[in-house]
């Protein structure tokens, strides 16, 4: 009968769902376990890198340089950038500029899969800046430090460098990226550690990443708090800053100029989730004439590194100030025009 035929169905979808219940945990938990292992991963090859450098250098990288008149220029994770696949975008860098310098601007603005978290949604600030989810041992990284690994009296095996941290996330190129352990994991936005996984890594100066739980003993955490060497105030002071971070995303407009010319033009716009636009930075760069072999041949890029042109905000006068740039001489009155309308356009999506 009909009503037979239906109470089948009805049971069989009611195991169907009583079935992917259950396993939907399951899967979920698979995942968390390879996001929490690429983790490790990534903090064995900053450790990998602290070492290369340290072996380069004799000693660590300075936690942040900064000059005598106080301006903060670069900090520790910029220093391993050569030492981790990233030779390209270090050699871009001008590093007698301040991080924040427009100069840049165009590198800081990426992310770098080695510096996060992916249990960690947040990738930058609202002004643009690619994040860390990890920082570093202020003992260790602090003002134009340059600790050497026979200073760590307590031993290599003992002394910590880095860790996942829970909250107020940094941008990568900061020069102030450290923070002190606590004596909790997973306490507070503040603390070390990863929410979900109710403790995090922590990075020794050995190369060795290890797991704690945030039930650890707060006397274990302050043994590795104070393994010596132990700074001073004056030299972990840092500016008290709290990044507003979110789930924002960059996006690129490409924009019109002469196809015969060999600077070409394009836009980068910050939005957040509802798709409005934070930022806008309109940048320039050199097309590469050379082939695909001619390029393997030289180990040349593509294009070269761009460079910034100017960032918009709400009050900028479009017109007249593309017309201050290369862009208003390489494209045609009709293709400048069109250009003005497509940033006017994205100027009056800014939050």
């Amino acid at each position: 009968m009909a009503w037979q035929r239906w109470i089948t169905i009805v049971i069989i979808l009611g195991i169907l769902l009583l079935v992917f219940a259950l396993l939907m945990p399951a899967v979920e938990q698979s995942r968390e376990a390879a996001r929490r292992s690429m983790s490790k991963n990534n903090l064995k090859q900053i450790g990998l890198a602290l070492h290369n450098y340290h072996e380069s250098n004799g000693s660590l990288p300075p936690g942040g340089v900064i000059r005598e008149d106080g301006t903060a220029m670069n900090g520790w994770l910029t220093m391993i950038m050569p030492y981790m696949d990233a030779s390209p975008d270090y050699d871009a860098l001008d590093l007698n500029e301040s991080w924040e310098s427009p100069i840049n601007v165009e590198v800081f603005e990426r992310v770098r899969p080695v510096f996060l978290n992916p249990s960690v949604a947040e990738l930058y600030t609202n002004t643009g800046y690619g994040l860390t989810h990890y920082l570093g041992n202020p003992n260790l990284f602090n003002r134009n430090s340059s600790v050497q690994f026979d200073q760590m009296q307590n031993g290599l095996a003992h002394t910590w460098m880095s860790g996942e941290v829970a909250g107020n996330y940094q941008p990568w190129s900061y020069p102030f990226n450290w923070r002190v352990l606590g004596t909790k994991l997973c306490d507070d936005s503040n603390s070390y550690g990863c929410f979900p996984w109710s403790g995090g890594h922590l990075l020794f100066a050995d190369g060795r990443v290890s797991f704690f739980s945030n039930k650890t003993s707060l006397e274990i955490l302050k043994r590795f708090a104070d393994a010596p060497p132990v700074a001073t105030k004056e030299q972990t002071q840092s500016p008290s800053k709290i990044f507003q971070t979110g789930l924002y995303h960059w996006s690129r407009i490409d924009l019109q100029s002469d196809s015969k010319s060999r600077l070409k033009y394009f836009t980068n716009v910050l939005r957040n989730e509802a798709g409005v636009a934070l930022v806008i930075r309109v940048f320039t760069y050199e097309k590469n004439e050379l082939t695909e072999e001619e390029r393997k041949k030289t180990r040349e890029l593509e294009f070269s590194l761009p460079d910034l042109l100017l960032q918009i905000d709400s009050t900028t006068d479009i017109a007249e100030a593309l017309e201050a740039t290369t862009l208003f001489e390489a494209a045609t009155p009709e293709q400048f025009q069109a250009n003005v309308k497509t940033l006017q356009a994205i100027q009056g999506q800014l939050e």
